[in-house]
Parts: C-alpha cells; sequence; structure tokens
C-alpha cells in the first residue's frame, strides 16, 4: 500500500494532465510524499466527471451520482494526514434505488431486498468471487495479481470456477434467480461500466455484492463536493493547478519527459501521468508513446454506452419516486440490441431519474423538485440538437402511459423555463476529452476489455503512468482513487 513520504529530499517533478478524481487523487498522494507536482486540466474548473449545474434555485449533479466503498474516499484523506468527515459529509441512503415496471410492480434496492433468499443466495455466490479475486483486481495491475495469494488465502482456491468460465452476467444471474424482474434489476449492473449483460463476464456479479456489502452513500452538498475538496486538499498540500491548459504533445529527452502545452511551451517532467481517456490520448498528444499497431489495437473493442443527460427543475413534488429510480423498459434485450448493435437510441428506453432534494432539500426551492433524468445512449451518437430535443421531449412524455399508476406528468412540458437542458455523447467527449463520450472507455464484453484493460504504466517508458476510469481497474468513484492509489506507488522514486 502507499505510505506517503515526509522528507523533501530527492523531489521529482511530476505533471498530471487532467484535474479529474484519479488525476487529483494522484497528485495529492505524490505531494505528500514530498514531489513537485502540477496538475494541467483544459476545462476552466477540477473534478472531471464530477460536475454539477445551478439555475433559478435548483442544484443538480451532472456525473456520478452514488458512492459506495466509502473507505476508500476515507484513506485518500488519511494519506494527506486528514479525517475525511472534517471535509465532506457521507448519508448513508436507506434505498440505494427505487425500480418501477410498467404492471405497478416497485422494488426498493433496501436492507429487506438483499436479505430475500434468492437474493441472499446470488450475494453468496458473489462473496465467493469476492474473496477470490477482489484483493488482487483492487490493489494490483493485472500483471502483479500474484502478490495479493499467500499460503493464508489459498483456501479461497475453491471459488476459481466461478471466475474461471465462459458464462456471461445474464446467464450467470439466471442460474440463481428464478423471478424475471429481479433478473432485469440485476442486469442493470452491467450498465455501472457501460455494458450488455449479455456479454458481460460472469465475474461482474460482484457489482452488486459491493453495493450490498458497504452501502450506497450520498454526499451532503453534492457528488461535485469530492472533487471540490480533493482539489482544496491537494493545494493546500502543494499542488500546482494549472487550468485553461491542454497538453498538446509528448516526448523522451534522455531521463525526462517533455510536454508541449496548447501555448507551445515545452516543460521538462521526471514523470507524467494521463488522466485522460486512454483511448484517445493515445491517439492525441500521447500519440509518439505508442506504435501504430497499438494504437489500432486500442481502437478495435466496442466502446461502452454514453449517455443522454438531461437537468429539469420542476414547481412541485413527484410521487413515488426515490432519491434514485428507475422506469425499466418493457423489453431489454431489444434496449442492448439497439445500444450496441444498431447502435442507435431505443424507442422504450429504461430511464434512471435522480432527485436528490429527497435527501438534500437545499437542492431545490421549498415544494420543487430537482430531476435529474438519464438514458443510455451509445458512444459517438451524432444526433443533431433538435433531433435529440425531440427524443428526450417524447421520453418524457411516453413515461406517464408506461407506468399509469405513478401518476407522472410530462416532465419536459412541465419543467420551470430556463431549468432544462440536455448533455449529449458530444458534450461529454469536449468535456471530458473521451473516444465518443464513452463514459467507461472499453465497454466490458470479454476477460480482455474487463479484466486486462489498457494498463496503468506504459511499457517500455519509464514513468509514464495512466489514472482514471479507462484503465485498471475501471470506472466509478471507489476504483479510479485505487487506480490513484496503484500509479502513485510505482511513481514514488
Amino acid at each position: 500500500m502507499f505510505k506517503p513520504n515526509r522528507s523533501n529530499q530527492g523531489k521529482k517533478a511530476v505533471v498530471v494532465v487532467g484535474a479529474g478524481l484519479g488525476g487529483m487523487a494522484a497528485a495529492l498522494r505524490l505531494a505528500c510524499a514530498g514531489h513537485r507536482v502540477e496538475v494541467w486540466e483544459k476545462n476552466a474548473a477540477p473534478g472531471g466527471k464530477l460536475q454539477e449545474r445551478r439555475e433559478a434555485g435548483f442544484r443538480w449533479d451532472l456525473g456520478p451520482s452514488l458512492l459506495t466503498m466509502p473507505h476508500v474516499l476515507d484513506a485518500l484523506f488519511a494519506t494527506a494526514g486528514e479525517k475525511r468527515e472534517d471535509w465532506l459529509t457521507l448519508e448513508r441512503l436507506p434505498s440505494a434505488c427505487r425500480y418501477f415496471w410498467g404492471d405497478g410492480t416497485t422494488l426498493d434496492e433496501d436492507a429487506p431486498f438483499w436479505a430475500r433468499p434468492d437474493v441472499a443466495r446470488f450475494l453468496a455466490h458473489a462473496e465467493g468471487i469476492d474473496a477470490l479475486s477482489g484483493e488482487a483486481f483492487l490493489h494490483y495491475p493485472p500483471a502483479e495479481f500474484w502478490r495479493a495469494f499467500t499460503w493464508r488465502n489459498l483456501a479461497h482456491l475453491r471459488h476459481l470456477p466461478k471466475v474461471m468460465n465462459c458464462r456471461t452476467l445474464e446467464e450467470e444471474i439466471a442460474r440463481h434467480i428464478a423471478d424475471p424482474k429481479v433478473r432485469q434489476l440485476f442486469a442493470r449492473f452491467a450498465t455501472y461500466n457501460g455494458s450488455h449483460p449479455a456479454r458481460t463476464p460472469a465475474t461482474f456479479s460482484i457489482i452488486p455484492y459491493i453495493e450490498a456489502r458497504y452501502g450506497a452513500w450520498y454526499v451532503r452538498g453534492g457528488m461535485a463536493a469530492i472533487g471540490a475538496a480533493v482539489h482544496r486538499l491537494a493545494e493546500a498540500r502543494g499542488v500546482r493547478f494549472r487550468f485553461g491548459t491542454e497538453a498538446r504533445s509528448w516526448r523522451k529527452e534522455g531521463g525526462e519527459h517533455l510536454v508541449e502545452d496548447g501555448a507551445g511551451t515545452a516543460s521538462r517532467f521526471d514523470a507524467v501521468i494521463c488522466n485522460q481517456d486512454v483511448l484517445q490520448a493515445s491517439q492525441g498528444w500521447l500519440r509518439a508513446a505508442f506504435a501504430e499497431r497499438e494504437k489500432a489495437a486500442l481502437l478495435r473493442p466496442a466502446l461502452s454506452t454514453s449517455a443522454l443527460v438531461v437537468t429539469l427543475g420542476l414547481a412541485r413534488r413527484l410521487p413515488h419516486i426515490g432519491h434514485h429510480s428507475i422506469f425499466f423498459s418493457s423489453d431489454y434485450a431489444a434496449e442492448f440490441a439497439a445500444l450496441f448493435d444498431r447502435k442507435t437510441l431505443p424507442e422504450e428506453p429504461t430511464v434512471y431519474l435522480a432527485s436528490t432534494c429527497r435527501t438534500d432539500p437545499a437542492d431545490a426551492p421549498p415544494g420543487g423538485e430537482n430531476v435529474f433524468l438519464l438514458v443510455n445512449a451509445p458512444a459517438a451518437s451524432a444526433l443533431s440538437p433538435a433531433e435529440t430535443e425531440a427524443y428526450v421531449a417524447r421520453v418524457c412524455a411516453a413515461l406517464p402511459g408506461r407506468f399509469p399508476r405513478l401518476a407522472l406528468p410530462d416532465l419536459w412540458r412541465e419543467a420551470i423555463p430556463g431549468t432544462r437542458q440536455i448533455f449529449t455523447p458530444a458534450d461529454f467527449a469536449r468535456r471530458d476529452g473521451s473516444r465518443g463520450g464513452a463514459l467507461y472507455g472499453w465497454a466490458s464484453h470479454s476477460l480482455r476489455t474487463a479484466f486486462l484493460r489498457p494498463p496503468i504504466s506504459r511499457r517500455g517508458v519509464a514513468r509514464l503512468h495512466f489514472v482514471g476510469g479507462t484503465t485498471h481497474p475501471g470506472g466509478g468513484i471507489p476504483l479510479v482513487l485505487l487506480s490513484a492509489n496503484m500509479v502513485a506507488e510505482r511513481v514514488d522514486f
């Protein structure tokens, strides 16, 4: 595990390109180890995907909407000698999500749900996967998985058949769960990394187990507060941030890295950490670090999904919904076929709705509702703004008829003027520097793309590393923080 060095001797110069959460966490850890660290960020603010919007008294998160494995966040603050609770207040949600089906069925992902006999059996299966592979996968890059295994945990090898098989997540769920609605609920966890449940390896059964074990948490003041707090702490520990600064090129010169910014100024560093989408960086400012065949190989696997994100402010509260709500498609297979086979927006999509004012009343005016909608979309979707708005309006208009017992209004039409805004895959591509606006890089549709993602260290190039959701171990707040920990361990000179 990463151990900070309080000595100032032997300081090295490190640049982190990208002020996403993973990049800032790596910068903070290296600054605490005594190195000179600066972070270049092309946008005007830190946080990467952890952004927010405020309008007319409403506030919406625009990125990750829940936190699990909060101990990983706590460990980051502890590295800097701080207590996370002095910087951020976390609240455990009694229900991680409320699920709705058109026939009126409702399920809450809460303690009674996890205690159901069929669900408990599935979790017991997934617990074995975690016992076998959790330590290795979450704390070591693939080439070093062996370091997690000692004589003390050899008994966990009995779970190896749960990992070494050709089943998909959808098939694994069907082996344990008979209820078709609960099957659909668990299949949705494939979308946590932007993938198709009928193509995702069965090992990803571990995702609902992790959520059940560690809970779903909300950050008081919004999820974007995480990025803001890590930014403030990194600055307090000496990290220099350069906003509005984009890396334009890289080359190795002797033992040093030369990185040129958008203004054409080249700076020398002892180490470089890329917190941009590896797929995009390899074709752009870091192209000199990759052979042509390697660049082509990185672009072959299918991309994860992107999303259409919609913010709406309502002057009244909605009945029945929770902090997080899912309105399921009546034909989940058709939805994923549209996303991954035809690469089009689904005719009847599953709709995710977050209303954080249910937990944090300050996020909406009294009596109002801050509605955040998300619909999965194929990466590189090329709809025009008018076509996109027409699609969102059609989805919102259809919801009351699809779920007649919920008394939902037409959310798009009822929204307060000025609060309606749509974010598209093209917007995410511009903001995050991601290929096609894909939220997680590769879709996890094979053992390679799931477990052998673009590595955190560039082979053959000393002290060139990658951090974030498109490298190991994957996307999501705890995973990018663990990625930062692995990188910091390997950059610590």
